[in-house]
C-alpha cells in the first residue's frame, strides 16, 4: 500500500459484503476482473455518490501505487516511481496532451466525474480529441443512493465503524426506527450526505444506539410524508372516531389528493402535461381530478 495514502485503498471483497444492490456488486466484480496495467477508468455518478470508494477499490488491486493529480508531480523525484495512478477530476479544463510526455510513467488513469462523457461531448464541454481518448476507458456508472435502498443500511453500518474509529469513540448502532428512517429518506446528496448526518449524530449522541431523532433531529419529521400525515391526521382522528359513517378514508384521500394536485400544478406553472408527468399519472386523469376539485 502507498505510504502517502495509508489505509486509503479498500478491498472490493470487503465492499461486496456491504453492497447488496446488483448494480454495485457488478461494478466490484468488474474491477476485480479488469487488468490494471495501462488502464483507464471513467467513474461517474451524481454528486455525493461513492466515486472515491470505487477508486479505492481499484487502488487496492495494486500492491504499491503513487496517486498523482497534476503533471507537475510527474517531474523530478516522482519520475522514477512505479505504478503511478493519475487522477483527473476537472476534465473540461485538463490538457490531455500533457499526458503524452509521461505516457511511460503512468500505469493507470482514473477520471472522477458527475456525468457521462457522451453528454459532455453533446453539450460541447469536451472536444472530439478528448472524446476519442475517453472512449478507451472502462466506464463505471454509480447510481444514486435513492435507487439502491437495499444498500443504505449496510453502508450506514460501514460508515459508523469508520466514524467511530476516526473519532476514537465506542462504535454506534442503529435502532430499528433509525434503519427505517434512513431507508425512507431520499438522500438527494447521496452517500456523502449520509456520512455527514451519521458523523454529526455520532458526535452529538451520548448513547450507543442511534435513533432517527439522533440522525435527523427535527428535519426528518418535516421531510417525511409518513410522519407528516401521522401527525396531522392524529390531531383530529379522535373526533372522527366518535362519528358513525364518517367516511374517514375518502375524506383523507380527497383532501390529500386535492392539496397535492394544487401544489404540483403551481410548481408546473399550471402546465397540466408537466404536472401529470411529475405526478406519474395520465394527463386526462389529472384533468378530470382538477375539475372535480374545482382547481381549473
Amino acid at each position: 500500500m502507498n505510504s502517502n495514502f495509508l489505509d486509503f485503498s479498500i478491498s472490493p471483497a470487503n465492499l461486496l459484503t456491504v453492497y447488496k444492490s446488483q448494480s454495485m456488486r457488478e461494478i466490484l466484480e468488474k474491477i476485480k476482473d479488469t487488468p490494471l496495467k495501462k488502464s483507464i477508468f471513467y467513474i461517474y455518478g451524481e454528486k455525493g455518490t461513492e466515486k472515491t470508494y470505487i477508486m479505492r477499490a481499484i487502488l487496492y488491486q495494486m500492491p504499491t501505487y503513487t496517486l498523482v493529480r497534476n503533471t507537475r508531480d510527474l517531474q523530478g523525484k516522482l519520475a522514477n516511481r512505479e505504478n503511478i495512478v493519475f487522477l483527473i477530476e476537472d476534465i473540461e479544463n485538463f490538457d490531455f496532451s500533457e499526458l503524452e510526455n509521461f505516457e511511460q510513467l503512468i500505469n493507470c488513469i482514473i477520471f472522477l466525474q458527475t456525468v457521462d462523457f457522451e453528454i459532455l461531448l453533446g453539450e460541447g464541454k469536451i472536444d472530439s480529441q478528448k472524446y476519442d481518448f475517453l472512449k478507451k476507458a472502462h466506464k463505471i456508472y454509480i447510481p444514486p443512493l435513492s435507487s439502491r435502498k437495499q444498500d443504505i443500511v449496510p453502508i450506514a453500518n460501514m460508515l459508523l465503524r469508520e466514524i467511530s474509529e476516526f473519532l476514537g469513540i465506542p462504535p454506534k448502532e442503529l435502532s430499528k426506527d433509525a434503519k427505517e428512517a434512513l431507508t425512507e429518506y431520499p438522500w438527494p446528496e447521496n452517500f456523502y450526505q449520509l456520512k455527514k448526518f451519521l458523523t454529526k449524530s455520532c458526535i452529538n449522541s451520548k448513547h450507543k444506539k442511534l435513533t432517527s431523532k439522533d440522525i435527523f433531529n427535527n428535519f426528518h419529521d418535516k421531510l417525511s410524508i409518513k410522519n407528516f400525515l401521522e401527525s396531522k391526521i392524529g390531531n383530529f382522528l379522535s373526533d372522527f372516531s366518535r362519528i358513525e359513517n364518517s367516511n374517514l378514508y375518502e375524506t383523507i384521500i380527497q383532501e390529500v389528493e386535492k392539496a397535492l394536485f394544487y401544489l404540483v400544478l403551481n410548481e408546473a406553472g399550471n402546465n397540466q402535461l408537466k404536472a401529470a408527468k411529475i405526478l406519474g399519472i395520465n394527463r386526462n386523469t389529472l384533468s378530470k381530478k382538477l375539475k372535480i376539485y374545482n382547481l381549473i
